[in-house]
């Protein structure tokens, strides 16, 4: 039974991919696989329903076996029933074949029968159940009573009586599910209204049909065309799968996907796809949980729209996770009856040609993908700079005001703004995001939401205890003082705090990409902007962490990472890996070398944790100071992707912290090669250039003017690489840039009028966007 019982979790509303325990993950590339015919979902669909049903004794005494009468969630009937009915509705309807018919009759009309089993000692502590337990009280699960019922009603294979006793077991479920209230764009509300439409459709006659059709459209209506609230890879899931089985139950489907937000989904998912051949987990997600409901999104979406690109997602994680040869899941049959039913056949699989880029843009998707490409052993990066936002204000105000969530954002979003939620190259894992939650609400310490579970900057107005080395000068003495653990300093019950973010920048090039996001905490009075450059080659990634206060205050600034194992350490660097993900074991071609270059004044530490339900290490660099009004910050971190051959000590002799001038003002770093350097500044206070008067422009390049190594410039980014006799440079937001005193570029003025002070039109000089070039250095004679 055991056995039986692990073959129907999938049948749970978050379905996952089973991996044997131990073994390491085959990554297919994710190329071009060949689409699954839409006859091959339904066979397996058809299967899993036949395995279900031959095994329902064994279900049925598995779930005695295992019911939970104080379960949190009351009553719950035995799972993959449902699911075999509603299969077998379908293939009644369309084969005609009276044996399927009955046996999907057979368990709607003992489907009520289960409720005997729950005590009426735990039915007395339930409110909710004062009218009697519902038959259907799981609202994941209510339209699938529904559904397979209305494959079936207008057949001869049910008499009055049974119809009318399916229908008051509806009105009496339905009176249940209304009597919590749940609504706004998110996948709690669509799965509420997905059942009512359902109900509306199959029952208009019953006396609460209008009522059920009232509330069908103040929750439906919420959801079509509009933005979802959530962000969070499992609940995108439920509500992109819910979305199309309300707008089924309307026969809307079309429409649905017409409407301009579905479109932006399906190309926003798409353009998170990672190597491994799913959307990433972020917010409130496990590892690559809800692949069911992306696959019946991607199969619907490249169907409507005939989008090769989409098709190759839906190929992608089909052939990636679903394991065709043993139809044994009757929860993964039912998404692909839908595949099957939503999904088109004639549609050639092409995986998408764009690189980095935004996803999709800065107000809603607000997440960064680096990428080489779309193979299983590309190099992917994701940056996740998602608030909270302004948008669905009515709808979050209604969570907070209803349900106890503090450890997260009302989007099931984590304190995660800013934060690398994941890094993997050669098939290998090299940054992970923090899970879902240890227990509800959360767990210790917000598990796993708060900042501190994220590859992110923690920042507090508060003094660490430093403490001292042995032979160091903080303190009165030599010896070594112990100081404050940086997660006994950081931690706190899990609390969310409300942040806003921006983007700053953006751009990609055949070289290098480079985003400039921020962080603004208005309540601590700070802003941090996390500048990764992602560079091609040699391949690594260099972060910047600027913060800046916006008030006079001590804050900690602390630059987490966390790793599963740490090969080999030196001064100021780390080699890592993720080894495993719970019983994943992962593919080992890949480590990850993370390097410290900016030292001074700074903490190292690694300390353990428990993070993604294991035992992980935090390896962090903290700075502590008092801030003057306006005052900035830095941390550097250069993340390097490499294979397990080569010496981490090698890679730490690249790197080197380029003099930067004025101090403060800017930070850079060099990564040398055998055959060139490369040079990346970044400016620290992007105002620090401006008039504080009343011209315009505003721009005072003196005022502005940073000087890293041989270049001065009072540009926002800079990346040169000099080799082979030759400088090729990008600087950014500009109006000079000089090296070794030869003036590279500068911006001409032009005639500005319109003064504020009313004074005569005069010349001033804007800024470039960007400029880039490439000149010959010239060998100058002794």
């Amino acid at each position: 039974m055991a056995i039986i019982r692990n073959r129907l979790l999938a049948v749970l509303i978050l379905s996952t991919a089973v991996l044997p325990s131990g073994s390491a993950v085959p990554i297919p590339a994710p190329t071009s696989p060949e689409p699954v015919p839409r006859a091959r979902y339904l066979a397996y669909a058809k299967a899993s329903a036949d395995w279900a049903y031959a095994h329902r004794d064994d279900i049925i005494a598995e779930w005695k076996t295992s019911f939970d009468p104080g379960n949190v969630f009351g009553y719950r009937p035995p799972g993959g029933l449902l699911e075999t009915a509603v299969i077998y509705g379908y293939l009644f309807q369309t084969e005609r074949k009276p044996e399927y018919g009955r046996r999907a009759a057979q368990i709607l009309l003992g489907y009520g029968d289960f409720r005997s089993i729950y005590p009426e000692t735990s039915l007395k502590r339930r409110p909710d159940y004062a009218e009697g337990i519902p038959a259907l009280p799981d609202f994941f699960t209510v339209m699938r009573f529904i559904r397979a019922y209305d494959a079936v009603r207008a057949s001869t294979l049910l008499g009055a009586a049974e119809r009318k006793r399916i229908e008051d077991l509806v009105g009496h479920s339905m009176a249940y599910l209304l009597r919590t209230q749940e609504w706004g764009p998110m996948n709690r509300t669509a799965l509420r209204a997905e059942s009512l439409a359902w109900a509306v459709r199959v029952f208009p006659g019953h006396p609460d049909a209008p009522k059920w059709e009232m509330q069908r459209r103040a929750l439906g209506d919420d959801n079509w065309g509009n933005w979802q609230i959530e962000d969070a890879t499992v609940y995108h899931g439920v509500w992109l799968y819910s979305l199309l089985g309300y707008a089924d139950a309307l026969n809307r489907i079309p429409e649905l996907l017409r409407t301009p937000v579905m479109y932006y989904y399906a190309r926003y998912y798409l353009r998170l796809m990672d190597p491994a051949g799913m959307v990433p987990d972020f917010g409130d997600a496990h590892r690559y949980s809800n692949w069911t409901h992306f696959l019946a999104f991607f199969e619907a979406a490249a169907g409507h729209y005939r989008d090769p690109e989409l098709k190759w997602a839906a190929a992608t994680i089909a052939r990636r996770f679903v394991d065709l040869s043993k139809p044994e899941n009757v929860g993964l049959g039912l998404i692909l009856l839908d595949c099957a039913r939503w999904g088109a056949d004639g549609i050639t699989a092409r995986p998408p040609a764009a690189l980095s880029g935004e996803v999709l843009e800065d107000v809603v998707g607000k997440k960064v993908v680096f990428r080489s490409g779309w193979q299983a052993d590309s190099t992917y990066l994701l940056l996740n700079y998602r608030a909270e936002g302004d948008g669905g204000l009515a709808f979050r105000d209604y969570l907070r005001d209803t349900i106890p969530v503090e450890e997260e954002k009302m989007t099931h979003g984590h304190a995660d703004e800013n934060g690398l939620a994941l890094l993997m190259s050669g098939g290998s894992v090299l940054l992970h995001d923090g899970g879902y939650r240890d227990y509800m609400p959360s767990g210790p310490y917000g598990a796993y939401r708060q900042d501190y579970f994220h590859n992110r900057l923690c920042v507090r107005p508060e003094k660490i205890w430093m403490g001292q080395a042995r032979g160091e000068s903080r303190y009165s003495i030599r010896d070594a003082v112990p100081g404050q653990t940086i997660l006994d300093f950081l931690r706190n019950a899990g609390s969310y705090r409300r942040v806003r973010t921006q983007k700053i920048d953006f751009l990609a090039f055949p070289d290098f990409d480079y985003s400039r996001t921020r962080l603004l905490d208005e309540g601590w009075g700070y802003e941090w902007d996390r500048i990764v450059v992602y560079v091609h080659d040699p391949e690594a990634f260099v972060v910047f962490d600027v913060f800046k206060a916006r008030r006079e205050e001590f804050f900690t600034l602390a630059g987490l990472w966390h790793t599963r194992k740490i090969f080999d350490q030196g001064p100021h660097w780390y080699d890592t890996a993720y080894d495993r993900i719970q019983a994943e074991e992962l593919p080992a071609a890949k480590r990850l070398f993370i390097h410290f270059p900016l030292v001074h004044f700074r903490m190292e530490g690694v300390e353990p944790e428990k993070r993604h339900y294991q035992d992980e290490l935090l390896i962090h660099q903290t700075a502590a100071q008092h801030f003057e009004l306006g005052e900035t910050a830095g941390l550097v971190t250069v993340l390097i992707p490499h294979g397990a051959d080569i010496q981490a000590k090698d890679l730490a002799s690249r790197i080197g912290l380029v003099p930067a001038e004025p101090a403060g003002a800017a930070l850079a770093v060099s990564i040398r090669t055998p055959t060139k350097e490369i040079l990346i500044g970044v400016k620290s206070d992007l105002r620090r250039d401006m008039a504080r008067d009343w011209r315009r422009p505003r721009y005072l390049y003196e005022a502005g003017r940073l000087r890293l190594g041989d270049t001065e410039t009072d540009g926002d980014f800079v990346f040169g690489a000099i080799g082979a006799g030759k400088l090729a440079y990008t600087i950014v937001n500009l109006t000079k840039a000089l090296y070794k005193g030869q003036v590279l570029i500068e911006a001409k003025p032009s005639l500005f009028g319109l003064a504020f002070d009313a004074a005569p039109d005069q010349a001033g000089i804007g800024k470039l966007r960007y400029w880039r070039d490439e000149i010959v250095q010239k060998e100058r004679k002794p």
